[in-house]
């Protein structure tokens, strides 16, 4: 994860051991058994950290490469596409990769979407309580490995269950190393939205997931993502309360934050940032702490299953699309700068007319 910019008991919670189908007699809704599997999700989130840290340039996120690949081309049933970019760290090349995964024969027909995550884990653990630790990489289980965990068992369910094409999985590169070594943030995503990839599709919304799945996390509402998809946050958050995840879901606008989704909304794609309250409350984030002790299966449960059925009524329904983003990004700078332009000219015609006054004065003195 980036950095930032400036309980109800609910029977889906009692759980010991969740499972891959979970039904709701008392909710109505679309989704009257759930297939997201939890279970699966959290096992993907511990082969990413067996792998150890996966910063880039590392043999673990080529390795992790390679284990998204294994769960998705062995049906053949999905096209994985690599996008290549370099940055230098202390004068040498590394190779950075983007990660796209578009189910085959993909339906373009219905609106078209994506699932997003970083996959890179930062190199330091600047936030360290240990000070000899700060030097050292992160395992990155929370800050990296759960969101492409939930986004690829989200993706695999899509297709697979509800047989949907409309939508690619993005795993972006580079997301984490702001502030080391001359990088910034959001490489890869950044790098994504300049590509042929992007601007040859049709989106209309994404979703990015980042830090889902610590103990006790907390989602409030992102305040770019209420800015400019404040609709899609609306319903996804409308949805987990119905569903009994409101102790999960906040339904209050948080803090902005700069993450994957804003070179998106950048471009006037409406995307959604599902991000833990890391500052606040995940301790572990950017230490040598961020490891499986922290994740927790309920909290994959509330945000796969919130998913799940907020894409699936969605998708069904007619006319779902209307007014997914209050303002676009272009309008509202303009708008923005427009303002800026006309206060600082007022301020600049202010100053000027007390100066006139100021030497009038002076001249009715001589």
């Amino acid at each position: 994860m980036t950095i930032l910019f400036v309980v109800t008991c609910s029977p889906l919670l009692i759980l010991s051991n969740v499972h891959s189908s979970f039904s709701l007699s008392n909710y109505h809704s679309s989704v009257k058994t759930f297939k997201f599997n939890a279970t699966l999700a959290y096992d993907f989130i511990q082969k990413q950290v067996d792998l150890g840290s996966r910063y880039p340039g590392s043999e673990g996120i080529e390795e992790v490469r390679h284990l998204i690949a294994s769960e998705l081309l062995p049906t053949q049933n999905w096209v994985i596409i690599y996008q290549n970019f370099s940055k230098k760290w202390d004068d040498q090349d590394v190779i950075l990769v983007n990660i796209i995964c578009t189910p085959i024969s993909p339906n373009f027909t219905q609106p078209f979407f994506l699932l997003m995550a970083h996959y890179d884990t930062r190199l330091w653990a600047d936030k360290d309580p240990d000070l000899s630790k700060r030097k050292e990489p992160v395992l990155g289980a929370n800050d990296g490995a759960s969101g492409v965990a939930i986004a690829l068992e989200l993706g695999k369910t899509l297709f697979k269950e509800y047989n949907y094409s409309n939508f690619q999985l993005v795993f972006f590169d580079g997301e984490d190393q702001g502030q080391i070594l001359g990088w910034d943030w959001l490489l890869g995503s950044r790098f994504y939205v300049e590509s042929q990839e992007f601007k040859s599709q049709n989106l209309s919304f994404a979703i990015l997931l980042d830090m889902v799945a610590g103990k006790n996390a907390t989602f409030k509402r992102e305040k770019y993502s209420d800015q400019y998809a404040g609709t899609l946050v609306t319903k996804i958050w409308n949805e987990a309360d119905k569903l009994g995840f409101n102790k999960y879901f906040i339904n209050q606008t948080g803090s902005r934050i700069i993450d994957d989704h804003l070179p998106l909304i950048e471009n006037d794609i409406p995307a959604v940032d599902i991000i833990d309250d890391f500052v606040h409350r995940f301790k572990p984030w950017h230490t040598s702490f961020d490891n499986m002790t922290f994740i927790d299966m309920h909290t994959i449960n509330a945000v796969g299953l919130t998913l799940e059925s907020t894409l699936i009524q969605l998708l069904t329904s007619e006319g779902w699309l209307t007014n997914l983003t209050t303002i676009n990004y272009q309008t509202n700078f303009l708008i923005l700068n427009t303002l800026n332009f006309f206060i600082l000219l007022a301020s600049v015609t202010s100053r000027c007319k007390k100066r006139l006054i100021y030497r009038y004065n002076l001249n009715l003195k001589d």
